[in-house]
């Protein structure tokens, strides 16, 4: 039996472990609180969207001659701006590579694309397939940056991936210009942070772990001398690129710029306003207008001119996505449905009505009678080709009453564009294989001998008369009213 003594010590051994075990712990902890700094927390905070790039380049200096069989490595850096695999870095870094390799932080192996380049500031957009989401790099501002201010970098140096260097900014507006080059880095910053081959196409990052910088060049035969493009330089050439990925995809007929905002130096983010609206463009019919302060569209918060671009990407035509913006001191949010960028050369043209001086498509009891006229139905289509710029097939009454009946109190039918010869008034127009051609001028397009008489027998005339001919086309299941060029 254990007598209330030995109970009294056991409780005070215990108590010892525990407080020992804690303050053991606690070392441990304060030693690595004090190996962590701001250069070791922006290292792990932006390592991720830091991407090594490597490919065979063609030696291009054998004798002043490109010569494809003597190449060598090239190497560089490469910075995530969206978690989808889209990577800006240096044009001159993926230039002429045969095959643009990209290695992430975690060892992904990966083939990129060119998607866009901007050859007088030396950047450029690659894409990756990337099998999970990637990090994106955080911006930072640079439009004040001060000389002394302590940077770091992050880049694959000779091939040593995802080294990290520090120095401080030396410079700020430097205008650098590379040798043996027309190429000008306007407005660059000066630092003395090492920067080797391999760099070109990193981040250099300030003291809370933002981008300021994308490193491109080294003075030669000097040491600490090195030069980054200004990232707010970046980011709008960045939005410039990806703007070229967005219009490929879908059509929101908006036209955005990038403000300081009123409280320059204490806010980080732009005023991203709207500039124009189209007519009659998706935004427009939305009810988005000129003036507008965006603040997000779907999950996005805009803060600079790039997160437009980006909240659009992998949108679809007809898709919905919220705007939320600011106008008159209020909050709106606005839902605007994308368009399709096919119809891009018939929107603009479109109108909620014609103007008056504009014929439109009469019934089909208005069409032309042809038939005595058309001798041979293969000389009038070749005509057709050569001079209108179409191939067709008619749809006929029921199949037009099927699929289109939202069109049958104005069209009784209509052609259907199987191709379109290369600049032939029809490409001119913006026609495209799958248009349903339902009037051209004052008459119905319903018949062969409706076309023919068009393009074949009257279209010298009409050429004569006219400098455009109208025309009214069905696309996607949307009326469209367009312009043939006659001259």
């Amino acid at each position: 039996m254990r007598t209330p003594q030995k109970k009294h010590w056991a409780v005070i051994s215990a108590l010892f472990i525990i407080v020992t075990c804690c303050l053991l712990s606690f070392s441990v902890g304060s030693a690595l609180e004090s190996r962590t700094n701001w250069a070791t927390e922006a290292y792990l905070k932006n390592r991720e969207s830091v991407v090594f790039i490597q490919g065979d380049k063609i030696d291009e200096r054998r004798g002043g001659i490109a010569d494809p069989d003597r190449t060598f490595n090239g190497m560089g850096s490469g910075i995530v701006i969206d978690e989808r695999g889209f990577i800006i870095t240096n044009y001159h870094v993926i230039r002429d590579i045969r095959q643009i390799q990209i290695k992430t932080y975690e060892g992904n192996d990966y083939i990129a694309t060119l998607v866009a380049k901007d050859t007088d500031t030396d950047l450029a957009l690659i894409k990756i397939n990337s099998r999970t989401p990637l990090r994106p790099i955080s911006f930072g501002r640079s439009h004040d940056l001060m000389p002394g201010e302590v940077c770091l970098a992050i880049g694959n140096p000779y091939g040593y991936v995802h080294s990290l260097t520090d120095g401080r900014i030396s410079a700020v507006n430097r205008d650098v210009e590379v040798n043996g080059s027309s190429l000008v880095y306007r407005g660059a910053i000066q630092t003395n942070t090492e920067i080797n081959p391999g760099n070109s196409g990193g981040p250099l990052i300030n003291i809370h772990g933002e981008m300021i910088g994308i490193n491109v060049a080294i003075r030669q035969g000097a040491t600490g001398i090195a030069f980054a493009t200004p990232v707010d330089l970046v980011v709008e050439v960045a939005a410039k690129l990806m703007r070229e990925v967005v219009n490929q995809q879908v059509v929101h007929g908006i036209t955005v710029s990038q403000n300081e905002p009123r409280d320059f130096d204490a806010v980080k983010r732009f005023i991203i306003r709207v500039e124009s609206v189209e007519s009659n463009s998706p935004a427009a019919l939305a009810g988005i207008r000129r003036g507008d302060i965006l603040m997000g569209i779907g999950k996005h918060t805009l803060i600079n001119k790039l997160d437009f671009y980006r909240a659009l990407l992998d949108l679809r035509a007809n898709e919905e996505i919220a705007f939320s913006l600011f106008r008159n001191n209020e909050i709106l949010d606005i839902a605007v449905a994308v368009g399709s960028p096919r119809n891009a050369a018939l929107a603009s043209r479109n109108a909620a009505s014609p103007p008056a001086s504009q014929p439109t498509a009469q019934p089909a009891a208005a069409a032309p009678r042809t038939a005595g006229n058309v001798v041979s139905p293969t000389e009038w289509d070749r005509l057709v080709w050569e001079n209108l710029g179409i191939q067709y097939a008619v749809m006929s009454a029921q199949e037009f009453e099927r699929t289109h009946q939202q069109f049958l109190a104005k069209f009784d039918g209509g052609i259907i564009v199987r191709a379109v010869r290369d600049g032939s008034p029809a490409e001119m127009t913006g026609f495209i294989p799958g248009d349903l051609l339902v009037g051209i001028g004052p008459w119905a397009t319903t018949t062969a001998n409706d076309i023919r008489f068009i393009g074949g027998q009257e279209w010298a005339k009409l050429r004569a008369e006219r400098e455009i001919l109208p025309a009214d086309v069905i696309r996607d299941g949307t009326h469209y009213a367009a312009e043939i060029p006659m001259r």
